[in-house]
């Protein structure tokens, strides 16, 4: 009888503490509107025209999507990805031209949160995501051997990248909450690129040999607004 006590016991305790570690949501899925304002290139080509050109380029708009696992009240799994772009024109007297940008990043790792099924009203939270940032950078233009002294200006560069940060979400109900804000530093450490041949000299490159921008780290600021759904 004893036995039977202890073993009914047992599994009570054991049942109460499933339940308790079952009390906090699963799984959460983010979308919204993003900003990401660049650390841009001007400055490290080498080129003052190619430097005076990119260096009008500040803020690419797009969208922000996560989603993520909790294994735990307080701590989950976080897969995110973001797409930014940017189109602008520009006029120099040599001739006019468009530059298109598009950055893209793949990130993952871990978010601290209260994910109570019961929890507050204001949800603060944090993370730190690491992986790759997918970088496209477009310069057409006719005149381009005559402003740029290049024969070509076409960059596409896949670099290691993180984000810190976190922000806020506003509980709506049980299934929904609003990202009142999110705000990460997205650090993007960019390699060496190389684009076009060299038909002008610089003061680093000569004639006939390919344009290379010098790899350096972008210290680069998203801000991001959604929905989040559990």
């Amino acid at each position: 009888m004893k036995r039977l006590v202890t073993l009914t016991t047992l599994i009570l305790v054991l049942t109460t503490t499933a339940l308790a570690q079952d009390d906090y949501k699963k799984f959460e899925f983010f979308g919204g509107y993003s900003a990401l304002f660049v650390d841009n290139l001007a400055g490290d080509t080498g080129s003052p025209a190619v430097d005076d050109v990119l260096g009008d380029r500040q803020t690419l708009r797009g969208f922000n999507l996560a989603a993520g696992y909790n294994f735990h009240k307080y701590v989950g799994a976080k897969f995110d990805y973001s797409l930014h772009l940017r189109e602008d024109e520009f006029t120099r007297p040599l001739g006019n031209g468009t530059i298109d940008t598009t950055l893209q990043n793949f990130l993952g790792g871990i978010q601290i949160k209260n994910n109570s099924e019961d929890g507050p009203t204001f949800k603060p939270f944090g993370h730190a995501l690491f992986g790759v940032a997918v970088q496209k950078l477009d310069v057409d233009s006719p005149q381009l051997p005559a402003l740029f002294g290049i024969s070509d200006f076409h960059t596409n560069e896949t670099s290691f990248s993180m984000a810190f940060g976190g922000g806020l979400d506003l509980k709506v109900n049980d299934k929904i909450d609003i990202r009142v804000f999110q705000i990460d530093w997205n650090i993007i450490n960019r390699g060496d690129q190389q684009t076009g041949i060299v038909l002008a000299p610089t003061p680093f490159q000569t004639v006939g040999t390919p344009f290379v921008i010098p790899g350096t780290r972008q210290d680069n600021l998203r801000l991001s607004i959604g929905i989040v759904i559990h």
